[in-house]
């Protein structure tokens, strides 16, 4: 289970055994998170739902774990956790308007309240190292805050609690993110240390898991705990017919304000269909190129009857779609007084714009990944980084393509949305030259051919052995899809194949395509890809056996 007090609580309804954990330092015994109530886990499942559905189901036993310390291989729980968002209207009441700005705004004391008190106990304890400090968990900033709220924020009644939770959670894990971040163990570039916000800086959203939270029946209202009913612009039935039926329960509901309209996001734990999924073509295997000219090429080979296809996806380009109109609102804007009825028209016109971009991005994505998660039995996607092919353009409008095309939206809603339709998703290593190795064909000492370009992004490379002009994007989504069983552990820690040859630049020269492989010679086989630290994946439950 997530807790200790949850294990207990599933031990007592079981009559399962709530296993030791950790002795203490000095040497009290403790409890773990972890539940041994027999091999028949179907006979207790109604128990163990009535204590939560977040909890993870292994194969071992009591006497395996006292033993090795193992709980086993894990095992489908049945649940899986999911999102939906929603866009609602803001209430037509002035006062209850104002109480949603006012959670906004709880949330941002909170944070900065709590922010103040950590920098003031390391001034202290520069001081003073006997200074008793704060802690920086969620659990020691709330103690404290419960016991300043009525001097600090004598008005803290009339919001829900969940707000000042909100601002608190999100500092201790800005202050998690710096201190590993500091310490070397954090992935990607360096975090700083968290800043006071402001509501011109920090965008509204607080965050409700306790109290009322219901999808109504009229499909179009979501109520929210304190604010109320809220009025959905779009039908809520993928959410509510689940809720209805009891297949999903609603863990918690985020209220978040973006260009000036109200989203609720909701996130339920969904219980998982009882027959497994299939794609339409399980013997298909598909290699995925994503680039800027077309939002993704795709070559398939089905390896029964050997049909090989190559599909290429147009990329909607929004941002560069929409460059003129953009210009001629960012000159409406600058003509107008601030504060006026035409400065705020002209504000809100490049607003629709932005609005438009994101969710046209959004919805292309969504559109490709579904498509292939349903269709393929096997996919293989490049594992991209975007921030440094933006760094390797040299031009701006190469840099602004890049991020307009948002190739990094593809691979983490592949992740989930293949294990939902039955698919496997492998990544290929990053460093793999996709581009530079013409397909199928070899030099005479047996290596591959390189391809070779004048530019960095050429859409055509020619062969220096056959003299054939070979399409980029489409050699690249055959040499994906060909992707080799037995590959070896690549740098980054996906799996990439041995690719002898040499390492220098070829070809286009920068990005992905940048020499070989850099391989290590393991053999081990790929692995199904889960979307990495940092990007949006829809969560598995987190939990511990019950």
């Amino acid at each position: 289970m997530r807790t200790r007090g949850r294990a207990a609580k599933v031990a007592a309804a079981t009559g399962g055994a709530h296993l030791g954990g950790t002795p203490k330092p000095d040497g009290t015994p403790t409890l773990s998170r972890y539940v041994d109530i027999g091999a028949d886990f179907e006979t207790y499942r109604v128990a163990v739902e009535s204590v939560s559905v977040l909890f993870d189901l292994f194969d071992g036993d009591a006497d395996g774990y006292a033993a090795t310390g193992s709980v086993g291989e894990k095992l489908p729980s049945g649940w899986v956790v999911t999102a939906a968002k929603f866009e609602v209207e803001w209430p037509a009441e002035a006062q209850r308007a104002g109480l949603v700005r006012s959670h906004f705004g709880g949330r941002r004391k909170a944070f900065n309240w709590g922010l103040a008190r950590v920098k003031a106990d390391l001034d202290a304890k520069a001081v003073d190292p006997s200074h008793e400090s704060v802690g920086w968990d969620l659990g020691s900033l709330r103690w404290a805050w419960n016991r300043a709220k009525d001097e600090v924020a004598p008005w803290w009644a009339e919001n829900s609690k969940e707000a000042y939770s909100s601002g608190l959670a999100d500092l201790a894990r800005a202050l998690d993110n710096w201190s590993a971040s500091k310490n070397g163990t954090r992935k990607g570039r360096r975090v700083g240390f968290p800043r006071f916000t402001s509501v011109r800086r920090d965008a509204g959203r607080v965050r409700f898991s306790t109290g009322t939270m219901r999808v109504e029946d009229d499909r179009r209202t979501i109520t929210v705990p304190v604010i109320g009913a809220l009025r959905s612009k779009e039908n809520t039935r993928r959410v509510q017919r689940h809720v209805a039926s009891g297949r999903a329960r609603i863990l918690n509901m985020t209220l978040s304000q973006r260009w000036g309209r109200l989203f609720v996001s909701i996130g339920y734990a969904l219980r998982t269909p009882e027959t497994a999924r299939t794609p339409a073509q399980p013997t298909v295997r598909a290699g995925v190129d994503l680039g800027i000219r077309t939002l993704a090429t795709v070559a398939t080979i089905d390896t029964v009857t050997s049909t090989e296809t190559v599909v290429e996806y147009e990329n909607p380009a929004p941002l560069k779609a929409s460059l003129a109109a953009r210009r001629r609102a960012g000159r409406d804007l600058s003509r107008r007084i601030p504060g006026s009825r035409g400065h705020r028209a002209a504000k809100a016109k490049l607003t629709r714009l932005d609005r438009r971009c994101v969710h046209l991005r959004r919805e292309a994505a969504h559109q490709l990944s579904t498509e292939l998660a349903r269709t393929y039995g096997h996919i293989v996607v490049e594992d991209l980084d975007v921030a440094a092919m933006k760094q390797g353009m040299g031009r701006r409008a190469f840099r602004r393509a890049v991020s307009d095309a948002a190739m990094g939206l593809i691979k983490p809603r592949l992740a989930y949305k293949t294990s939902r339709h039955g698919s496997t998703l492998t990544a290929a290593d990053r460093w793999f030259p996709s581009s530079q190795i013409h397909h199928g064909c070899y030099q005479p000492d047996g290596t591959p051919c390189r391809l070779e370009g004048k530019g960095r992004i050429d859409k055509h490379l020619v062969c220096p052995i056959t003299g054939e002009t070979v399409d980029r994007d489409r050699n690249a989504a055959r040499n994906l899809r060909d992707w080799p069983d037995d590959a070896s552990c690549g740098p980054v820690g996906t799996t990439a194949p041995s690719v002898p040859g040499p390492t220098t630049t070829v070809g286009t020269g920068h990005g992905a395509d940048t020499g070989s492989s850099g391989a290590g010679g393991a053999s081990v086989r790929p692995h199904p890809c889960g979307a990495g630290r940092g990007e949006a994946k829809t969560p598995t439950p987190q939990g511990d056996a019950a």
